[in-house]
């Protein structure tokens, strides 16, 4: 069974927002599996027993509330995500399944993903031409696997036509984050590279070290040059970048007309706004610094017009990145 919230909002709420008062009141309905549980809100709150919250109330709240402190993260277990964990919004005859996303997803957007980041920084590009095509796969795998799978969903808005908006939180600036993960990964494969003058005994133990077989140890170690190449490209491009890393956290958009497919989008962007907070449970006071935004047109046929949830979420997304902004200037 599916549990339903339906939030409705009158006629008073959409003259308010400058609207013509005499079109009808719409209605936005999320709702999660009674079966999923792999997924939470963050909260805020300064009280480290009420700083996360469990269940669907909780969740739709934090998605709907206009408040981007808090936020609703799918696939909360771990940062490698082997499942969709999704809800579901519909609002007349179209209905989006937003979902975490899947290393193996990677296949569906990858490619669009990296061609992205490439656009919003050239020096990646560059890096990425000058290395061998197995170190190009590192490059791209380090990516692949960077903990971009599992959104942290700030808010949603959706209209009749289709349209939607997502707003995700995540790092304002990755390249700290992508410094440590890079080096850390770069260290072990030069501790493996070291291993392919050692003798067979030595390897043996190695393996038995690692928990793999003697094989898996040797491709690995065939692997390492590789390996090496690729990191060390990211972190001497990351190392020399002059302005913020910026990439949000992706979620899977399904879409769905009068319970037809559409088609399938992943919600993503290179373009944050500092949100003027971090997540109280982050001691290096860097998650959920930045605020990310996509944006999906909807389809208007005749007779249609904006949701007013949508309105709303659209005009209060507007008054807080203003405040962000303010915020940072004042901080600057």
């Amino acid at each position: 069974m599916m549990l339903t919230q339906r939030l409705l909002l009158g006629l008073s709420l959409f003259a308010s927002l400058g609207a013509i008062a005499a079109q009808p009141a719409w209605s936005l309905t999320l709702d999660f599996d009674d079966a999923e549980t792999n997924y939470r809100t963050y909260t805020h709150s300064p009280d480290p027993d009420a700083l996360y919250r469990y269940g669907q109330a909780a969740a739709i709240q934090a998605l709907t509330d206009g408040d981007f402190s808090t936020n609703v993260e799918l696939y909360y277990s771990g940062e490698n995500v082997t499942e969709n964990v999704q809800f579901n919004a519909t609002v007349g005859n179209y209905t989006a399944k937003v979902a975490s996303v899947t290393t193996s997803d990677w296949q569906e957007y990858g490619t669009q993903w990296m061609n992205d980041l490439f656009t919003r920084y050239n020096s990646f590009q560059t890096s990425w031409d000058n290395l061998s095509s197995p170190a190009q796969s590192v490059f791209a795998e380090t990516f692949k696997y960077a903990g971009l799978g599992d959104p942290n969903i700030a808010q949603f808005a959706m209209d009749a036509s289709g349209g939607m908006t997502i707003h995700t939180v995540g790092f304002y600036d990755l390249r700290s984050v992508l410094q440590t993960r890079a080096g850390e990964k770069l260290a072990q494969y030069e501790t493996l590279a070291k291993l392919a003058t050692a003798s067979n005994t030595q390897k043996a133990a190695a393996a038995v070290q690692m928990g793999i077989t003697t094989t898996e140890l040797n491709q690995q170690i065939a692997a390492s040059p590789f390996a090496i190449e690729g990191l060390t490209a990211i972190l001497a491009t990351v190392n020399t970048l002059q302005e913020a890393l910026q990439a949000s956290e992706v979620a899977r958009v399904d879409i769905y007309k009068n319970g037809e497919f559409q088609g399938r989008e992943y919600a993503y962007s290179f373009s944050a706004v500092a949100s003027g907070i971090t997540a109280l449970d982050d001691n290096q006071h860097e998650s959920y610094s930045g605020v990310y935004t996509w944006t999906k047109p909807g389809n208007p046929e005749s007779g249609s017009v904006p949701e007013p949830t949508f309105l709303l979420a659209t005009a209060v997304a507007g008054g807080l990145f203003s405040a962000a902004k303010r915020k940072q200037k004042q901080n600057g």
